[in-house]
């Protein structure tokens, strides 16, 4: 009995290290019904927005734990999304809520985020706008389905991070 009650003690607390070990990420959505462009293939409703972000904010979850150092956490607030491509309302009535991707259309989003380390001293403190004019000539979109919506607003959020966070211990997510 001891021996099992001294087991899952330290089970407990090896999982309680473990969690404290690990960056952690937090995201906030800032007026999200104000964002530029929150819409997938014509569908702005308020459930395929949260949809949206919640798919935003477990990628960005994921970056932190493969880039940021152990212990540290991050805050981001996101101001304003403006997806990739763009609805083209002059084309024919079959097309008009079909987004239409073009490197005039590129993604863009607006965040401010604070960076601490594992003592809470502050690391960064900015606003940031994240954005790439080139952002259909990357190969780093590939590793992405075809099929995912998110790919080339993931894409631009890796190169972000990569290029913001990269200094750390680890180089990939």
């Amino acid at each position: 009995m001891v021996k099992q009650t001294r087991s899952a003690l330290l089970l407990v607390v090896g999982l309680f290290i473990s969690f404290i070990a690990y960056a952690r990420v937090t995201v906030q959505y800032e007026h999200p019904e104000n964002y530029h462009d929150l819409a997938l293939s014509g569908s702005d409703t308020p459930s395929m927005q949260a949809e949206v972000m919640k798919q935003l904010e477990g990628h960005l979850k994921k970056l932190g734990e493969g880039y940021l150092p152990k212990g540290d956490k991050l805050e981001i607030v996101v101001v304003d999304i403006d997806m990739a491509g763009a609805y083209e309302p002059w084309r024919t009535p079959n097309l008009t809520r079909t987004r239409f991707i073009r490197d005039i259309y590129r993604p863009k989003l607006v965040l401010h985020y604070r960076w601490l380390d594992k003592d809470g001293a502050v690391k960064a403190d900015k606003d940031e706008t994240v954005s790439d004019l080139n952002y259909l000539m990357h190969q780093e979109t590939r590793k992405y389905q075809g099929n995912d919506p998110l790919r080339y607003e993931k894409t631009l959020l890796d190169r972000w991070f990569r290029e913001t966070f990269a200094a750390t211990e680890k180089s990939t997510p």
